[in-house]
């Protein structure tokens, strides 16, 4: 019983220690979704289909620098580019682009891109509708070329809420992690985001999201970092 005992409290003072080296900090993700396809050049096109984003984030991380100061920051927008192609109903794959601009919070500012490359699957069950994506995506500084290949894997529930046709509940995570070693974060898993919230469907073209994203980073060397981030879209499909 004591040895029980004892290896219960050295279990549990790990882990205190485990918690006590992730930073909590709050931040914003808010963004803008255009897609469509490519029907409007030929009808034969409409598995042809394209994707733009543009999203802008912000942190409120000051207060590890300087505890006085805990306001929101500007730290980085993303703009992702993309084009794919249905290989059935439920299933497509994409090619794309994303462009980072960062702004740490040591240090000096510096931009990424990311080609990457998507399988998506995405399936209704009855009103429940199941969204699957795999994606291998490629960083790379241009501030020096530095390359981390990483693959993701997402998740995602939605389903319609009671009395409210076009109101939507939705959760989902992604995991995230490092094929090989680079100077972007440890070998192996790297993140995780689990989120959810609402979706509103005001018109078939037009929709808008809120919720709720929890990122967690795996930092190598230094305290990890967890960002509870308020999540905003507005999304519109021509």
């Amino acid at each position: 019983m004591n040895i029980q005992f004892s290896l219960a409290l050295i279990l549990l003072l790990a882990a205190h220690q485990a918690l006590g080296r992730t930073d909590d900090v709050f931040g914003t993700w808010t963004s803008l979704t255009l897609q469509g396809d490519f029907s409007f050049i030929s009808p034969e096109a409409q598995d042809f289909r394209w994707m733009f984003i543009d999203q802008a984030r912000t942190r409120g991380d000051r207060d590890l620098r300087d505890p006085n100061d805990n306001g929101l920051r500007f730290s980085e927008n993303l703009i992702w580019v993309q084009g794919g192609y249905n290989l059935s109903e439920h299933a497509s794959i994409w090619l794309g682009y994303t462009h980072d601009w960062i702004r740490p919070l040591n240090g000096d500012n510096f931009q990424e891109s990311r080609p990457h490359e998507d399988f998506l699957w995405v399936k209704p069950f009855g009103a429940l509708s199941v969204t699957l994506r795999s994606r291998l995506e490629e960083r790379i500084a241009l501030n020096g070329g530095a390359v981390g290949v990483r693959i993701r894997q997402f998740a995602m529930l939605k389903h319609p809420l009671p009395y409210f046709e076009r109101l939507s509940w939705y959760a989902g995570d992604e995991v995230l992690a490092y094929l090989t070693e680079n100077d972007f974060g440890p070998e192996g898993f790297s993140e995780n985001r689990a989120f959810g919230g609402l979706m509103a469907q005001l018109s078939p073209y037009t929709g808008l999201m809120l919720g709720y994203m929890g990122q967690f980073i795996n930092n190598e060397g230094s305290n990890n970092l967890f960002t509870h981030n308020l999540q905003f879209d507005i999304n519109y499909k021509f």
